[in-house]
């Protein structure tokens, strides 16, 4: 039998990992085995098992440690390390006479494996994890669970690998888990259905009255209701699914959406900068601590994955606010009105919510503490958006008594003027006739000059140009005339637009075809230095877009035909280009571009950072909601992913 070098190294790195896990722990443990003996069950395997090993390079496969015993003895109790490896053995024994359904969960993990046999002698393998995309995950399975089937009376290994935090979980029947989980989506359906029915009474408040009040109490409803809906994991689920770790990022950042709602809220309706410039200031210092516990706690995440560091920083800063509310309240109360009051009480009372969640939080003193952490944030919020609302209709309340003071006093003035009001109805209903017939006639005058204005900026732009050819001419330096000459192609791409909407009937759309032929056509006759080139284009049909979209487009294509011909001209060779156009559906296109020439030879990333026009054409392609990508494939390959108007529209929304 031959033997790898891969295989070796494998073995050779488990034998290490048992010689070091051996030298801090001598009292081996005998694998234990736990049965099942019904159809309703719910074992814990963080109390279960007690076989555990940390792969501290990350290399090690299922075939590597499978049946190794010398690997799981150890009695290691865990690591805490964000970015660490490690494998974890419990076996099963089903003692029912039939098979049983098992889901095995793991609601603190960031990116797991699990392995079983098959009675066939192949290996099974389910992933979870909060890190693990929807498209890598088994159908029926999610990010807190994988299903497999338990044999009647055979004892079963089940392997799990495991990266990132310590792993807590259990194995639970079909059933069970299936109840429990219908119960906590009902849950979380009337919670957040509570949430967006206060939302929308906050945005309806708004529309009503048009007090800016109104619009921070929606953003503190909204963003404390996005928090709980993004720790619960829908926002991912529904929003990002296979991008789950960068979805996970704004799990802070809303949290603080709402904060920042509450701040503001307190500075307008507590009126803090016309009466109180001492208080408005430390709150405007509070608005810019948010937004550094907002940007820290999203390093922590994005950067590091310290989820736990993110909400220790969180709670442990926001201990501030909570302290400068309450200063705050026993300051002010005897200098503001009876609304104030509530609101004073309300952010009182949000403060002593924020101290229950984090000591909830810090000592765990309650066995489901992060379902209670969530909810007693989640409702606490909630609860301060009734007070702030009942702080806001106090205050309502007494402007319209005070309304009713002042209309009564205007009625009788209002009655005197009646009489002149109808006069001066009479007199401007004249007026507005006469305006009607200078809006038409003036409506007439803009549809001839709507043409004319294409006309007058095709133009101005010509004139542009040569005002650039001149330039060019004048300058006697190498690099200001490059970057004329490249100023002079880019006012070539947007001129031809303006020319391609004057001669046509459709001033909203340009033929994209017809337009990156003449543009390349262009560009090849401002060329200095010239060479033969054969263009070749690839388009179905004759796709039509916008006016920015074609812009950004040309631009894009105008510095990738112009890099083309510098180094065409340089290696003194003809030049071939090959631009293609494919309909990605839903709104998606993708435009290849590939010329003949050498491979660029440092990293795209570094020639895209030190180069104006490919950097320029980066972000051009992040503005249409896609990228520019580059690989060398018989020739210099960039593939342009882009979205037309109404696909950015509704991604934006």
């Amino acid at each position: 039998m031959i033997i790898t070098k891969t295989l070796l190294s494998k073995r050779l790195i488990a034998v290490l990992v048992f010689l070091t896990l051996s030298t801090f722990q001598t009292d081996l443990l005998a694998q234990k085995v736990t049965e099942i003996d019904t159809e309703r069950f719910n074992i814990a395997v963080r109390k279960e098992y007690r076989q555990f090993f940390e792969d501290t390079h990350g290399v090690l496969d299922i075939n590597d440690v499978w049946g190794v015993d010398s690997l799981f003895d150890q009695g290691a109790t865990g690591t805490k390390s964000t970015r660490a490896f490690y494998w974890v053995r419990v076996s099963l024994l089903n003692t029912t006479p039939y098979d049983l359904k098992v889901m095995a969960t793991g609601p603190r993990t960031v990116n797991s494996q699990l392995f079983k046999k098959n009675p066939n002698g192949s290996i099974y393998r389910g992933v979870f994890g909060s890190f693990v995309a929807q498209k890598d995950l088994k159908p029926g399975d999610s990010r807190t669970h994988t299903a497999f089937t338990l044999r009647a009376g055979v004892k079963e290994d089940i392997y799990f690998k495991v990266h990132g935090r310590a792993f807590t979980g259990s194995f639970t029947d079909a059933l069970s888990f299936q109840q429990a989980r219908d119960k906590d989506l009902l849950q979380n359906y009337l919670f957040f259905g509570a949430c967006f029915i206060l939302i929308l009474y906050s945005l309806i408040q708004y529309l009503v009255y048009r007090k800016r009040m109104f619009l921070y109490l929606t953003l503190f409803a909204l963003g404390n209701a996005m928090y709980a809906f993004a720790v619960r994991g829908f926002f991912v689920d529904w929003f990002m699914p296979d991008l789950p770790e960068e979805g996970l990022n704004f799990t802070l950042v809303w949290a603080q959406l709402g904060h920042l709602g509450g701040l503001l809220l307190a500075i307008n309706f507590l009126e803090l900068k016309q009466k109180f410039p001492k208080w408005h200031k430390v709150f405007v210092a509070l608005v810019l601590l948010m937004i550094f516990r907002t940007s820290y706690g999203v390093y922590l995440t994005a950067v590091h994955q310290d989820y736990g560091g993110m909400t220790n920083m969180g709670l442990y800063t926001l201990l501030i606010d909570i302290v400068i509310f309450k200063v705050m309240l026993f300051a002010l109360w005897k200098k503001v009105n009876a609304s104030q009051k509530v609101f004073l009480i309300g952010l009182v009372l949000f403060g002593f919510a924020l101290i229950m969640a984090l000591i909830t939080w810090k000592f765990n003193f309650i066995t489901n503490f992060r379902l209670v952490l969530l909810y007693t944030a989640s409702i606490a919020s909630l609860s301060q958006v009734i007070i702030f609302s009942i702080a806001l209709g106090i205050r309502m309340r007494q402007h319209e008594v005070d309304k009713n003071i002042a209309l009564d006093k205007l009625n009788t003035t209002l009655k005197e003027q009646n009489r002149k009001i109808e006069s001066e109805v009479i007199d401007r209903t004249k007026e507005i006739s006469a305006q009607k017939l200078m809006l038409e006639e003036r409506n007439e005058r803009i549809e001839t000059l709507f043409r004319e204005v294409h006309h007058r900026v095709k133009n101005n732009l010509q004139l542009i140009s040569s005002l650039l050819n001149m330039q060019q001419e004048w300058s006697s330096t190498e690099d200001p005339a490059k970057a004329i000459e490249d100023s002079r192609s880019r006012v070539v791409a947007m001129s031809m637009i303006h020319q391609f909407l004057y001669r046509t009937d459709d001033i909203a759309t340009i033929d994209f075809k017809e337009y990156t032929e003449e543009l390349v056509n262009k560009l090849d006759a401002i060329q200095v230095e010239r060479v033969p080139y054969k263009l070749r284009l690839d388009f179905k049909d004759n796709p039509a877009f916008d006016i920015d979209t074609s812009i950004s487009l040309g631009l894009i294509l105008n510095e990738l035909v112009t890099n083309s011909y510098k180094h065409a001209v340089l290696d003194q060779r003809d030049l071939k280009l090959d631009v293609s156009l494919k309909d990605l559906g839903e709104g998606m296109y993708s435009l290849a571009y590939q010329d003949n020439g050498e491979a660029i030879q440092q990293p795209f990333a570094e020639v895209v950072k030190k180069g104006f026009g490919l950097r320029m054409a980066s972000r051009l392609a992040r503005q249409l909601q896609g990228r520019l990508e580059y690989k060398y494939q018989q020739g210099n390959l960039f593939t342009i992913t882009f979205a037309n108007e109404e696909a950015r529209m509704a991604l934006s929304e």
